[in-house]
């Protein structure tokens, strides 16, 4: 079972390139010509010795919007490569996903070259596209790692790797985006032969995604604006430390209007609820996670430096369980999955009569713990604040969880119409 995140339609990745090896006299053209024809191909040959070859027409109709390419007359091996670029490439993986592809016609190929992309669209960012590309290309000088800049008619090229390698790179300027591309063959490609021809594309696409955001999540500075979209496609799947005195949650919206002392003490609950032994229950199709716990040891979680026998801090604990069959606190939370269900649909207390503790139940939509942008942050209230100390705590905890790389805490609207300015600065 792959992530449903990790696909090329969800990761808004492109398939740019793909090309087929035949060894020797294998590829029969005239065969894959006219079978490719029918699916609305036109088929060229042209030599693989000349860097501006001559296209020769093979089978052409005006009708058929795409085309392939065979590529014969290597210098260095006897062969033929079957070359599909751009939107034709594109076309062949999309017939390929509805099992369109008789894969029987290129029995005797091998998958020799696959390439996918992403298009960054330019938006406000602080510094130009191009500034960016020389940013990296300042970064990647200090590595081992192969790396030129070209500029031409239409911008700036950064070119990653050895061309001749199993990987290799592509960042370049287009209209008013920026394109990242990324080519894989040789060996690496070898295992996903396989899985093209047995048409498994979903474990394709979660390993070729991972591999497309490790690779460029590993190279590039990833505090630029240009790389919003990596940063938050990466923090899903790499693995992070968990703090014991951290909080882990998805981002919340930043005009949520919900209680914030609340909407805290629901972050600190899941936390402390991922922890518990569970049972799952289905309730109108619907799995939640059923919990069980003494209120006093939640107490103490919150905050060791309250006494779990404080009967105010007991009672304001217990009233927060109730509200919380409301399900309004799923609102508060960006995705959209939650916001439909009902994340708390039940609460029941009962008292240990031999202990004399009060035991809560409460089941939980069980997709609330499985963030779709996880991260970890210091938990800034783990002890008793006062209402200006939690104002300004929850205000960076909203800063800092909001999706944005960069962080901006515009401490003027903060203060706007409070006769409380000096507490909080």
């Amino acid at each position: 079972m792959y992530p449903k995140s990790l696909n090329f339609d969800y990761q808004n990745l492109v398939v740019d390139w793909i090309s087929f090896k035949f060894q020797d006299s294998q590829c029969d053209q005239n065969k894959i010509a006219n079978y490719f024809f029918n699916l609305g191909f036109n088929s060229y040959q042209q030599s693989g010795k000349l860097s501006r070859p001559i296209q020769e027409k093979i089978l052409e109709k005006s009708k058929n919007q795409f085309q392939i390419f065979f590529l014969n007359d290597h210098p260095y091996w006897k062969g033929t490569i079957l070359q599909l670029s751009g939107s034709n490439a594109s076309r062949f993986y999309f017939l390929a996903k509805r099992n369109k592809i008789d894969w029987q016609i290129l029995e005797k190929a091998t998958l020799s070259r696959f390439d996918i992309n992403y298009c960054r669209e330019n938006k406000r960012d602080k510094i130009s596209s191009s500034d960016f590309i020389e940013n990296c290309y300042t970064k990647l000088k200090r590595t081992n790692y192969k790396v030129q800049l070209e500029k031409n008619r239409k911008g700036s090229i950064l070119r990653i790797g050895n061309r001749k390698a199993n990987h290799y790179g592509r960042i370049y300027q287009q209209n008013n985006s920026l394109k990242f591309e990324y080519e894989m063959k040789g060996r690496f490609l070898q295992k996903f032969h396989k899985l093209l021809v047995s048409n498994n594309f979903e474990e394709i696409e979660s390993k070729l995604t991972k591999q497309f955001l490790f690779y460029f999540g590993k190279l590039l500075p990833l505090q630029h604006s240009y790389l919003d979209w990596l940063v938050l496609q990466l923090r899903p799947i790499r693995k992070q430390k968990t703090f014991q005195l951290g909080l882990q949650s998805d981002y919340i919206k930043s005009e949520s209007s919900i209680n914030s002392e609340t909407l805290i003490q629901f972050i600190q609950f899941l936390n402390y609820a991922q922890n518990l032994d569970y049972t799952i229950q289905n309730l109108d199709e619907i799995s939640y996670r059923k919990v069980t716990f003494i209120i006093r040891d939640f107490i103490t979680y919150q905050n060791p430096t309250i006494s779990s026998k404080n009967r105010y801090q007991f009672q304001k604990t217990k009233d927060f369980f109730q509200r919380l069959q409301t399900g309004v606190l799923i609102t508060s939370f960006t995705n959209n999955t939650f916001q439909s269900l009902i994340g708390i649909p039940r609460v029941t207390f009962e008292r240990s009569l031999k202990l004399k503790y009060l035991i809560c139940n409460v089941w939980l939509l069980d997709d609330l713990f499985y963030y779709q942008y996880p991260f970890y942050i210091p938990n800034f209230f783990h002890q008793k604040l006062s209402k200006d100390q939690f104002r300004v705590r929850f205000k960076f905890y909203q800063i800092f969880s909001s999706i944005n790389i960069e962080k901006e805490f515009y401490i003027e609207d903060f203060f706007f119409n409070t006769n409380r300015r000096k507490n909080l600065k």
